[in-house]
Formats: structure tokens, sequence, C-alpha cells
């Protein structure tokens, strides 16, 4: 989906950001997601012990496609197999992220929420869509 960023104050020291209890494979619940169109026929998350995360899709038109980035506390860093985009990670606490996105040049925001039995994971986003329209889309993932 949409993808981008908005630089935010940058730390003394940039450092690599740990995954904590994201770590894992995640999957979508595509029952209890909601998409802002038709939704991907698949949508997983491995969040490595490095941080590194890398998602694997199937969008609605068959097509596969996976991009990677690893997060650097107070830094944007750039999507590997997204063209012009960014991402800059901010941990909230121990369950929470958010994210600020910059693809092309518009930004998105979203967060991702840990349930406190570390078994899902809630996904949000706000944008706006390649034609300027807003978009919100809901993603609950499973751990695997």
């Amino acid at each position: 989906m949409a993808a981008a960023l908005m630089a935010a104050a940058m730390t003394v020291q940039a450092a690599d950001m740990p995954p904590g209890n994201f770590a894992g494979t995640w999957k979508a619940n595509f029952a209890k997601s909601k998409f802002p169109g038709p939704p991907p026929q698949v949508d997983e998350c491995t969040i490595d012990a490095d941080g590194t995360v890398t998602i694997n899709e199937v969008n609605s038109e068959g097509k596969s496609i996976t991009w990677h980035y690893k997060p650097v506390e107070g830094q944007a860093v750039p999507i590997v197999g997204r063209d012009n985009t960014t991402v800059l990670v901010k941990k909230v606490n121990d369950h929470t992220n958010q994210q600020i996105w910059t693809s092309n040049g518009k930004t998105s925001k979203s967060s991702a929420v840990l349930s406190k039995d570390g078994k899902t994971t809630t996904f949000n986003m706000d944008g706006v869509d390649k034609d300027g329209k807003p978009f919100h889309e809901t993603v609950v993932y499973d751990k695997q």
C-alpha cells in the first residue's frame, strides 16, 4: 500500500532498533483486516532478530512483491524493493511503534500495536493514494 516518510528530530547517535516482541513471522488475518481497495492474496511480514523487516505480498492481481528495510532510531531509511520510498520508525513503548512513510513526495502515517499476549499486531495506516484520495487501512497480523 502507500509508503512515505517525513523526517523527525534526529538522535545524537543513530542506532539500530531492536525488534523486541515484534520479532517473528506474521501473517495477515484477512477476516479481521480492512483494506481501502481489493485486498492482497498474501500479506506476510517477517521481523528478524536484528530488526530487519521483510514484507512478502501477492497483490490482488497475483503479482508477487517483496521489500525490506532495517529501522534506525531517528533516521529515515530507504525501503529496498520500493522505488523512492523511505520509512522512519519511532518506538513509542514495548507494544507500539509509529511509522512515517514517504513515497514519491507523499506522506503516510501508521502505527503497529502488539497485543498484550504478543500473538497479534494491528497495523493502521492513513495517507493519500496515487489519485490524491485519502485512505485508511487496518491489517491485523497473527504471529506464526
